[in-house]
């Protein structure tokens, strides 16, 4: 098993618990996310007083000029209300962690989520390469959504 961690900043006009209960959200990136197609939650609960949500989620990733549907859980937590935590399996052996959390900046909010990829050695560049594209697409695209929101 091979990791690679990458870090995204944004800055937003929105509250910091605003920016969390959508990124929480998962079927509200729909648009944002290049590759989502469907998300729905399963189930949710509270461990340790944490609140998390199960997901199914659908995305069509591509590989070159091919698209293809990939089926798989995410679950996400909320640490507190600026903070938030995503696990997502996205294959066999492949994983993503995200820590994600958002801090007022005088009226605005900063943004920073660190991912960190688990996979074999042979994938793990395609999936640290296709999740930061997916994941700066969606920041790129953050501030707008909340202000349409």
């Amino acid at each position: 098993m091979t990791t690679r961690t990458f870090e995204l900043t944004t800055t937003v006009s929105a509250p910091p618990e605003a920016v969390i209960d959508f990124l929480l959200r998962l079927d509200g990136h729909r648009g944002i996310h290049p590759y989502l197609e469907r998300a729905e939650v399963v189930d949710s609960g509270s461990d340790e007083l944490r609140p998390w949500w199960d997901w199914r989620i659908v995305e069509r990733p591509r590989l070159g000029p091919l698209r293809y549907t990939i089926r798989f859980p995410a679950r996400m937590w909320r640490l507190a209300p600026g903070a938030m935590r995503g696990s997502v399996r996205a294959a066999p052996g492949c994983a993503l962690l995200t820590e994600t959390t958002a801090d007022a900046e005088g009226s605005r909010t900063r943004v920073r989520e660190v991912t960190t990829v688990s996979a074999p050695a042979i994938v793990v560049g395609y999936m640290t390469r296709h999740a930061r594209l997916a994941h700066a697409r969606t920041f790129a695209r953050l501030g707008g959504e909340l202000e349409a929101s």
